[in-house]
């Protein structure tokens, strides 16, 4: 069984094992702009970097610019971006556009930059307004990481399922920037990138949702979910036929 570990102890070890075993994904040659780091998040909210690097190159070069896109059809903007392995392109497709659409409205323009002059929370807050136009909470966590060098650690679907199933944080959230926080308290900022970029590689090659391969998963010794699923597999295998 798993050694019984705080949660600072166990995301320690989660990382040092992440680091050792999943490859780092690399950073971006150069940075994007604030405006189109969100519409990146949004390409990357569930999804590998690499996948998302595929679907924001197809809709940088798809469109002539970010106001085509803004007045191209959600169907438009969801063929581009169409068998690159997203989840669901359909329903990112319609946010992008969503969020260009509330954003022009509200400055008449395509950038964010400003955001840099305010402080993080301020930033944060500002961000936040759209969330009714297409930018989730890791949307907002992950700009404030990336483009603004602030602590966050953004939470998408596949992160969430391999920290809960590693107890790392609770089965059911009820508050999401909560359990947010909490995670920042423990997992250091000079390593949060890092940490997003590798556990997001375990959730969609190992970790999956169904069918989990925890045999072959790094992260066992310290997974009691996997220990608890190897321990029934094994059980059903050793009932006489």
């Amino acid at each position: 069984m798993p050694v019984t570990m705080t949660k600072q102890q166990l995301l320690t070890q989660v990382y040092t094992v992440l680091k050792k075993k999943i490859p780092a994904s690399g950073e971006p040659e150069t940075p994007h702009p604030i405006l189109e780091e969100v519409l990146y998040a949004i390409l990357r909210e569930g999804v590998t970097n690499a996948d998302a690097d595929a679907a924001f190159l197809k809709i940088k070069t798809g469109f002539v610019d970010l106001n085509e896109m803004r007045v191209s059809s959600v169907q438009e903007v969801a063929d581009a971006i169409a068998g690159l392995g997203l989840a669901d392109a359909g329903n990112k497709a319609e946010r992008i556009v969503k969020f260009l659409q509330e954003h022009f409205e509200r400055t008449y323009s395509f950038v964010l930059d400003e955001l840099e002059k305010k402080g993080l929370k301020q930033a944060s807050k500002q961000l936040a307004r759209y969330k009714d136009h297409g930018v989730s909470d890791f949307v907002v966590a992950w700009v404030m990481q990336r483009s603004l060098e602030g602590h966050a650690i953004p939470l998408d679907d596949p992160t969430i399922r391999v920290l809960q199933r590693l107890g790392a944080i609770d089965t059911e959230i009820d508050d999401l920037e909560a359990t947010r926080a909490s995670l920042e308290h423990y997992i250091p900022k000079s390593t949060g990138i890092d940490f997003t970029d590798r556990i997001i590689q375990l959730a969609t090659t190992t970790c999956l949702p169904e069918n989990p391969h925890c045999a072959e998963c790094p992260l066992l010794s310290i997974c009691p979910t996997g220990h608890e699923r190897i321990k029934v597999s094994k059980a059903v295998k050793s009932k006489p036929k």
